[in-house]
């Protein structure tokens, strides 16, 4: 592990972005899902990009490449969807090793192009090259969203409730047992529903984006993040932007099934894939309760399910984990981390 490794991800992205060149018309710069820019318009432009490497955040032999070029828009639709915002045009930069087929690159499109498809998403081009190490799609996405209708990290307040749009788990339940595949005998304990279920939620993610959007309409959100890197780790974020602690029921979140028959098979505890597995991309949001029944039936009305799983508190009680037996222990906000290795991808 090199300099920037030891330091984490979030110690390098802070260091490289504490002194920016700027604009009058940058509203908002690093440190959320996207940044907001006014483009002169009665939007504000939304963008962010994201890179997917191949052995990182995909397994060629687990994942097809259909199901690659599906994830790499995926993760970047999920960023959008959780400013509240609609995203419009995508850019994509293609790192390709010698041992990759056109066939398999025209696979990665048309994984890309359904799902663009899917959300109007125009592919509007792009860069490519050589690399001799592992296949790489980075990508940026760019999206409108109104001024009054986007939501931020920075808004919860101690009181709000903090809910999810789906379940949690899965997908990090599915890398569990993909990484551990060697092992033959514990791989065929676990039913072949589970593995595709799993296997799926790990390689192509639905994100959130009518549920994004209706939340955003209905304004009833203090804040929103989507959760990527763990759901303990994106908490922290919005805990951290928000200046508020937080307390998370471990009885109300909402487990996908399969992972407690991997989290057996494996010897693995199911709160910490759901708590610090990442992947999810559903989007956590808090909001007053009195607007809560609001928003339920606004991501209802979406096709999500929300799900209600802790309150926001003072920032001196930091975030805690309530267990079913009434203990309060404390939450670390650990999860994924792009710099160091972690079993969860």
């Amino acid at each position: 592990m090199g300099e920037a490794g030891l330091l984490g991800e979030f110690d390098v992205i802070a260091r490289l972005t504490q002194v920016q060149p700027t604009r009058p018309d940058v509203r908002l710069g690093s440190g959320d899902d996207a940044a907001l820019l006014d483009a002169s318009g009665s939007h504000l432009l939304v963008a962010t990009c994201d890179a997917q490497v191949d052995g990182v955040h995909f397994i060629r032999g687990v994942a097809t490449y259909e199901e690659i070029g599906h994830k790499a828009l995926a993760v970047n639709l999920s960023d959008i969807a959780a400013m509240g915002a609609e995203p419009r045009w995508a850019l994509i930069s293609l790192l390709i090793p010698s041992e990759l087929k056109m066939s398999d690159l025209d696979q990665v499109y048309t994984g890309m192009r359904a799902l663009a498809g899917r959300y109007s998403v125009a592919l509007v081009g792009g860069n490519i090259s050589f690399i001799s190490g592992p296949f790489c799609i980075d990508m940026t996405l760019l999206g409108a969203v109104s001024p009054d209708r986007v939501l931020m990290r920075s808004g919860a307040q101690p009181g709000d409730l903090i809910l999810v749009t789906g379940k949690l788990g899965a997908a990090a339940a599915g890398v569990l047992w993909s990484v551990s595949a060697t092992d033959p005998a514990l791989l065929a304990l676990l039913s072949p529903e589970t593995r595709e279920r799993t296997r799926k939620a790990m390689v192509a993610p639905l994100p959130a984006v009518a549920e994004g959007r209706a939340i955003a309409e209905s304004r009833t959100a203090t804040a929103m993040i989507d959760v990527s890197d763990g759901l303990a780790q994106d908490l922290w974020h919005i805990c951290q932007s928000s200046h508020v602690g937080a307390v998370l029921e471990a009885e109300w979140l909402p487990i996908d099934r399969p992972v407690h028959e991997v989290a057996r098979v494996y010897g693995k505890d199911t709160l910490d894939l759901a708590l610090y597995g990442g992947e999810d991309y559903v989007l956590l949001c808090t909001a007053k309760e009195d607007s809560v029944a609001t928003l339920l039936e606004a991501i209802q009305d979406a096709g999500g399910v929300g799900r209600i799983i802790g309150r926001v508190v003072d920032p001196s009680q930091g975030m805690k984990l309530r267990l079913a037996d009434g203990e309060l222990r404390p939450l670390e906000p650990r999860g994924w981390d792009h710099l160091a290795h972690n079993i969860y991808r």
